[in-house]
């Protein structure tokens, strides 16, 4: 079975998909040979994509989930600028991701990412001059040089983080166009989709909110965005669920079962840029709970693809 994980954004939520990972993996002996990725999701994504066996994912997501214990706050992802809010007018962000930086780098090989051997791995980001909606695949050799750089500019926060410069461009957050790669992964044929999500839904696939205080002006657009991205997540999931009800219909297509992990209510800890110890190791064990009872879309397929192998 060719099986696809897809991981959304959320910021310091994106503990929750580690907690959800460690179940999958360890718990259920579910194996990965697709990664697509947004935003932390596209961190998650590049550490697991290293592995070539299921006995090399078990060892990564140890690995990753020494990444997430081992943060002490904010300040190990990273660190506000010199001059405050007026860092706006002169180095385009209010903080320097220099630890997000640093965990790419000591924690994502590009030789093993483009091995001929290596699990297919797309992470998303969006060019500030174009407005185009990139997967840097790990399967195009022109990317290989500036992956990590793809990686972190997924994670990249307008505002609040630089852009990332790579040939000529200034690439931001693929959350801003993409937050759930569900199109691109539809693409690759998969026998099964795993989606991780990092806020609920309800029966009709739609985001559930939660009420917030309000924090003033930064807090506000952090609110905005965290309301933004949940939409275009669960767009994207209704637009999924949708191709599969009407796949008779559409050329080329077929039904792709659906295995969607979602908290039960809305994660704890504040912002996306909070990354306080006890919310990840909380947010971490949430997710491990939740993935043992997932929404299954289209599951008759997946139990038809089991009963062939």
């Amino acid at each position: 079975m060719r099986r696809a994980l897809v991981l959304a954004g959320g910021g310091s939520k994106g503990a929750f998909e580690v907690g959800a990972i460690d179940y999958l993996v360890r718990e259920k002996g579910l194996d990965f040979d697709i990664y697509l990725g947004t935003s932390v999701g596209a961190l998650n994504v590049g550490i697991l994509s290293q592995s070539q066996s299921y006995h090399q994912l078990c060892r990564q997501v140890q690995v990753l989930k020494k990444l997430w214990l081992g943060i002490k706050g904010s300040n190990s992802i990273y660190h506000k600028n010199l001059f405050g809010i007026f860092s706006l007018l002169f180095k385009n962000s209010l903080y320097n991701p220099d630890g997000l930086k640093k965990l790419i780098e000591e924690n994502i090989d590009p030789e093993r990412l483009f091995k001929k051997t290596a699990r297919v791995l797309k992470v998303a980001t969006v060019a500030e001059e174009t407005g185009e909606l990139l997967y840097a695949d790990n399967r195009s050799p022109e990317l290989r040089k500036d992956f990590l750089s793809y990686i972190l500019a997924s994670a990249s926060i307008p505002m609040f983080f630089p852009p990332v410069k790579i040939n000529g461009k200034h690439w931001y957050d693929g959350g801003l166009r993409d937050m759930t790669p569900l199109g691109s992964v539809f693409r690759e044929r998969p026998d099964e989709i795993v989606i991780i999500l990092t806020f609920p839904i309800n029966q009709n696939l739609a985001p559930v909110l939660s009420t917030s205080k309000h924090q003033g002006a930064l807090g506000v657009i952090l609110r905005a965005l965290e309301i933004m991205s949940n939409e275009i997540s669960a767009n994207d999931l209704q637009l999924a669920n949708a191709i599969n009800n009407n796949h008779h219909y559409l050329f080329g297509r077929r039904c792709v079962p659906l295995r969607i992990i979602t908290p039960d209510h809305s994660l704890t800890g504040g912002n996306v840029l909070e990354f306080k110890p006890e919310s990840i190791r909380n947010n971490m064990e949430l997710g491990f709970l939740a993935a043992q009872k997932p929404i299954f879309l289209c599951k008759k397929y997946l139990q038809a693809n089991i009963n062939q192998r």
